[in-house]
């Protein structure tokens, strides 16, 4: 027997001795799929994993989508679920996860099983119908059905903490009785109107939607501490109001609203993504009212400690009659762009950079670049002189430390905001006597360059790094 056999003998051995409680909450923290292999240790192990507190049934995981029977196999592992779930030996779940794609035809089994869960006081209940094709097209709406429907003992559960349901149907008004509901996750599922009830269960503390569609929800309010409005489909400038005074984190990606904010100032993280709106145009009417409607949201998001933006913000807010007496102050310590780097993002970085006094840490998370990414100016203006006209020590916040790059591809733009902000932050600009103090630059390397481009990067990492002085210029390549 070999020294690396007899140690896993050993350390089999030595679990063996725990008594069968502590065994079951060890196999309990694995993966459903890990937990199930543990039965093919010993005789004694065999049945532990029908106690495990941890439930998962993927579809993906056991159903491969390109055969072509798969009706037969979808049967088969319908099936399977059942008679599992049937000879389970345990008394209490902490989660119970479903995902299997348009149920058609499963109904009765879906919800047999959802019983089963609920009878098991299970706290953490995950239920996706959704197709593997919706996401990719992100549109369900066109075929669109539902198939299940929640039961009546999910909305009675006195254990349920968390419940993500996508693509299945249930009535909100039920849902705001539930006494133990912390969190809800909603996607996949025309609204009814009635969803902005949840947000008034008192219970409740984090709330989700996740490309829905159908009737616009007009006003959130409630106690909740998380919010996210992920991709759903709403009326064009729809005017949306929140009244969330405890909301602590607050994500929204999709088209733009007309948003009206209440109420909101103890911010620990905010997320905003508009790249639903596409491209952004040259100047006109239209897009001069949507850099007007992003500043006055900005405004009322101004207590946010980490701030994350995206392209088509950073191209907007310039795009108001006076951007610059706009934009308020924030107090954002850690500021996250997401950008192409493109010319036409860069006065809407300034203006970011300028009403951040107290930012400590700047990420620029970089987007793939397109052929849209590569216009060598915009209104007349190019990269190396806009940087080196507007980056200065007087308009860069005193306060920043670090500076982190993620997808560093060493190209030139990403190279010359670099070294401009690197001689700002390690003194080497002429009269600079009050600016930033930056302690480390930090690049992660994008993970898909081929080894020539990969060479690349290495090169432009270590160009930085002969001219930081005091700065520490580190490279993460994975």
């Amino acid at each position: 027997m070999t020294s690396k056999r007899m140690a896993s003998s050993i350390e089999l051995d030595a679990l063996s001795n725990l008594p069968d409680v502590l065994l079951i909450m060890i196999i309990s923290c694995l993966s459903f799929k890990e937990c199930l292999r543990t039965s093919l240790l010993s005789k004694r192990w065999r049945y532990l994993c029908r106690e495990t507190r941890h439930i998962s049934f993927k579809e993906s995981e056991y159903v491969d989508r390109s055969v072509p029977d798969r009706r037969s196999k979808r049967i088969s592992f319908v099936n399977y679920m059942c008679q599992w779930v049937s000879r389970y030996h345990g008394y209490c779940l902490e989660t119970f996860e479903i995902k299997f794609s348009i149920p058609w035809g499963f109904t009765a089994e879906m919800e047999s099983l959802i019983e089963f869960a609920v009878a098991r006081k299970v706290k953490n209940l995950v239920l996706d119908f959704t197709d593997f094709y919706w996401s990719v097209t992100k549109d369900a709406s066109r075929f669109y059905e539902v198939y299940v429907h929640l039961p009546a003992s999910v909305y009675n559960s006195r254990t349920l903490e968390s419940l993500k349901i996508y693509s299945c149907g249930f009535d909100p008004s039920k849902l705001t009785n539930s006494g133990s509901l912390r969190k809800l996750s909603i996607g996949w599922i025309e609204l009814t109107g009635d969803e902005s009830l949840i947000s008034t269960s008192p219970t409740l503390k984090s709330l989700s939607f996740s490309y829905c569609w159908g009737a616009d929800i007009n006003n959130i309010a409630g106690d909740i501490k998380e919010f996210e409005f992920e991709n759903c489909e709403v009326s064009l400038y729809m005017a949306c109001s929140f009244d969330l005074p405890n909301v602590e984190i607050f994500k929204y990606s999709g088209q733009l609203l007309a948003f009206d904010v209440k109420k909101m100032n103890k911010f620990k993280e905010v997320y905003l993504d508009f790249e639903a709106e596409g491209d952004y145009e040259v100047p006109n009417q239209r897009t001069k009212l949507e850099g007007t409607m992003l500043s006055g949201f900005l405004n009322s998001l101004g207590g946010a400690r980490t701030l994350s933006v995206c392209p088509f913000l950073l191209q907007a807010i310039q795009e108001c009659d006076d951007p610059s007496s706009l934009l308020r102050p924030m107090k954002t310590q850690h500021l996250v762009l997401r950008t192409r780097l493109h010319v036409m993002e860069f006065k809407g970085i300034t203006l970011l950079l300028n009403n951040c006094p107290n930012l400590e840490t700047l990420t620029l998370d970089i987007f793939t670049r397109s052929f849209f990414s590569y216009a060598k100016s915009y209104c007349g203006v190019g990269p190396r002189s806009y940087w080196k006209k507007s980056l200065t020590y007087k308009n860069l916040p005193k306060t920043l430390k670090v500076v982190v790059v993620r997808n560093f591809s060493g190209c030139f733009g990403e190279l010359n905001v670099l070294k401009i902000l690197i001689q700002l932050g390690s003194g080497r600009c002429p009269g600079r006597a009050h600016g930033p103090l930056l302690e480390r630059v930090e690049l992660y390397v994008r993970s898909d360059m081929a080894d020539c481009k990969r060479m690349e990067a290495h090169d432009g990492a270590e160009m930085l790094q002969s001219i930081s002085g005091d700065v520490q210029v580190l490279v993460h390549d994975p």
